[in-house]
């Protein structure tokens, strides 16, 4: 009877155990993705480190106006800002535990994460100013789900870290030529990747240059002279070929040119966007050979009779980013506005390439640090090979560019020297490096941005963005301690960061 009721239970947990494992089974997500591969993660975080053209950041950088108020426009009127980076942040951080268990395939895509956490970390910070980074990504590994805030210092000194490791952990695996899946920036070059950690450690230490003189400890100008006088441990993006660009294509609508139309229809005339004074008048002043391949002269150019009208450089005019859109909107249906050259920025969906950072920048960042003083070396011969880079880029020929360089010689290390170096930067920087443009403005005041009647920020340019509403429901007490060290307690867009006190 016994050996009866045991068989009996044996079955009874038999039966229940497969039960529960089948109902586990039937629990999983079969769409779930488990063990994915560094490569995948590797190329998602390509798709979202690149920032496009022709948005509101780049009327923000006073390259264009929009001049209907249904598209949107340029007043400024911007309050708080978004933690997506964290979201970026925390792939790089699964990139890292993917290629980790891979072993010695997975150790390039650990060298990338440093560079990936330094890019994300700083492009929050110079949002925000302080954040969270040394707690930040360890509530799954740590149980830490509201994070302190670093100070902005703090943060710099992390990544300029990140930035030296980065480049030593990927020396070996560029002498041995080797090559990484999921990259369609580089191909999987991983020289070219060293020059961007480096190049964009130079963007990074000149962006501090209010703050070269007073932090001995982030050794700011001894870090510049070190990569730039060891170009051999620290290579870098000189030329256009080693630009970090994305580059569009016609073969996927999803990767299609950012202003080329669905329905592929080009129209050739779209009187809501115009070019902006702010980088017009540069060009103007200048006599800029760019112009004729970016912009298009004004209609009251083109009826006024002048045969040559094309190729004058006061047939070109661009709006106010002040302007009210009222005004500038008569202004464009009078043809007195220039528009962009659709033939040039939209010949395919391809369009042109948007560089994230480029030669043009890594040059003048030199030519800056010389004429600051910081490192010896000749300023002008970055100065021009800027100049050079950047209208190559554009196409533009080299007696017309040779004719630029001598109707704006460098004047020397001083004053109006630094004024032509942050200019020419700013002209390179058009529909490039996201807001690169506006940071250069804001901790230099070069060139100088339009104020005007539109302005939302009591006719100011805002300084920052207020941080996320999320953080006041689920970091607050970590959130309000930061404020109060930095903004006096107040959130808004015009507190004054470290970065640029």
């Amino acid at each position: 009877m016994k050996t009866t009721i045991y068989i009996a239970l044996f079955f009874a947990l038999t039966i229940s155990v497969l039960s529960c494992k089948k109902t586990d089974d039937l629990q999983k997500d079969p769409a779930a993705i488990l063990n994915v591969a560094p490569k995948l993660i590797f190329t998602g975080l390509l798709l979202n480190s690149s920032q496009a053209p022709w948005n509101t950041d780049q009327r923000h950088n006073q390259y264009l106006v929009m001049n209907e108020e249904y598209y949107g426009g340029q007043s400024y009127n911007w309050t708080t800002g978004n933690y997506d980076n964290y979201t970026q942040l925390r792939n790089v951080v699964r990139m890292e535990i993917e290629a980790t268990k891979v072993g010695a395939a997975g150790a390039p895509y650990l060298a990338l994460a440093k560079f990936f956490k330094a890019y994300f970390f700083i492009n929050t910070t110079e949002m925000f100013g302080d954040i969270p980074m040394s707690e930040a990504l360890k509530g799954a590994s740590q149980g830490i789900f509201t994070p302190k805030y670093d100070t902005q210092k703090q943060v710099y000194k992390q990544c300029l870290q990140l930035l030296e490791e980065a480049n030593t952990d990927l020396t070996p695996f560029v002498l041995n030529k080797t090559k990484v899946d999921g990259d369609f920036f580089y191909s999987g070059d991983l020289e070219k990747w060293q020059k961007l950690v480096n190049s964009f450690r130079l963007r990074v230490l000149i962006s501090l240059s209010k703050r070269a003189d007073d932090t001995p400890d982030l050794n700011i100008k001894d870090q510049f002279s070190q990569i730039v006088n060891n170009q051999v441990k620290y290579p870098l993006i000189l030329t256009n070929g080693d630009n970090f660009q994305l580059v569009y294509n016609t073969s996927n609508v999803s990767n299609n040119y950012p202003l080329w139309p669905s329905d592929g229809i080009v129209l050739k005339k779209d009187l809501r966007n115009n070019l902006g004074s702010t980088y017009i008048d540069i060009i103007k002043k200048t006599m800029d050979p760019r112009i004729f391949v970016i912009g298009l002269p004004t209609d009251s150019a083109k009826t006024s009779g002048d045969p040559d009208y094309a190729a004058k450089f006061t047939s070109y005019r661009g709006g106010k980013t002040g302007e009210l859109q009222t005004t500038l909107k008569d202004q464009a249906i009078a043809g007195k506005l220039s528009m962009i050259n659709f033939d040039y920025w939209l010949s395919s969906p391809s369009g042109v390439p948007c560089v994230q950072l480029g030669a043009s920048e890594t040059n003048f960042n030199i030519a800056e640090a010389i004429n600051r003083g910081w490192i010896s070396g000749n300023a002008a011969d970055y100065y021009n090979h800027g100049i050079e880079e950047s209208m190559k880029f554009y196409g533009v020929n080299n007696p017309a560019i040779n004719s630029f360089k001598i109707l704006n010689t460098y004047s020397g290390n001083n004053n109006t020297g630094l004024t032509q170096i942050l200019e020419q930067k700013y002209v390179a920087f058009f529909q490039n490096s996201g807001r690169q443009a506006y940071y250069n403005n804001r901790r230099t005041g070069i060139p100088k941005f339009d104020i005007g009647p539109s302005n939302a920020n009591n006719n100011s340019i805002p300084t920052r963005w207020a941080y996320p509403t999320g953080e006041y429901t689920v970091n607050v007490e970590n959130l309000k301690a930061s404020l109060q060290s930095q903004y006096a307690g107040a959130d808004t867009q015009n507190g004054i960061m470290w970065l640029i006190k």
